[in-house]
């Protein structure tokens, strides 16, 4: 499919981070914009989705609802074009919400991609259950750490750990920027 596609090898970041979150490890990648980094991370993500399972298995967070939705629509392309059984759904705020309750319902997504505080939202209704979410990405996670993001994204955080228990979750942590700052709120 990557072929199909005009990616006849991995760029840099994604020779370095692939193997890194296939393995289950937790990344913080930081390279330029262009540089490959969503495929650095929705290609380990999907390889470690089992398709069997019907539950969310990886959540991807990201600053703008516009981002959510690129990132959601690529993973959807990948699997589709891939013929993977592996159903994935963005979902935001702004949205209707009993619309994305209804589409979480039906499609019973293994790859979640939005906004801290919708998914926020979502797990206190009871509507996304994050029991068998084993990685979570972070997608410009230097924003997702500002003033504007960082209450949402720290509850969202606790609320996974909460629902894991003991089971390990991998955190991948993308960005083309990351200020000293962010890298010190990443160390949660």
């Amino acid at each position: 499919v990557l072929r199909q596609h005009g990616i006849r090898e991995a760029t840099p970041v994604q020779e370095r981070a692939i193997p890194v979150l296939r393995a289950g490890r937790d990344a913080i990648v930081q390279a330029q914009t262009g540089t490959g980094k969503t495929l650095a991370y929705l290609l380990p993500a999907l390889m470690r989705i089992d398709a069997a399972d019907p539950n969310p298995q990886a959540v991807v967070l990201a600053p703008t609802y516009e981002l959510a939705m690129q990132i959601a629509r690529t993973a959807q392309d990948l699997t589709q074009a891939a013929g993977l059984p592996i159903h994935t759904l963005g979902l935001v705020g702004g949205a209707n919400t009993a619309r994305q309750i209804e589409r979480l319902k039906k499609k019973k997504p293994q790859l979640v991609t939005g906004s801290a505080g919708r998914l926020l939202e979502l797990v206190q209704k009871g509507k996304l259950k994050l029991q068998n979410v084993s990685l979570l990405v972070l997608d410009e996670f230097d924003r997702l750490f500002d003033a504007q993001n960082m209450e949402h994204t720290a509850a969202f955080v606790q609320m996974l750990r909460k629902a894991r228990g003991e089971r390990p979750i991998s955190y991948a942590l993308f960005s083309a920027t990351a200020p000293k700052k962010a890298l010190e709120q990443a160390d949660f």
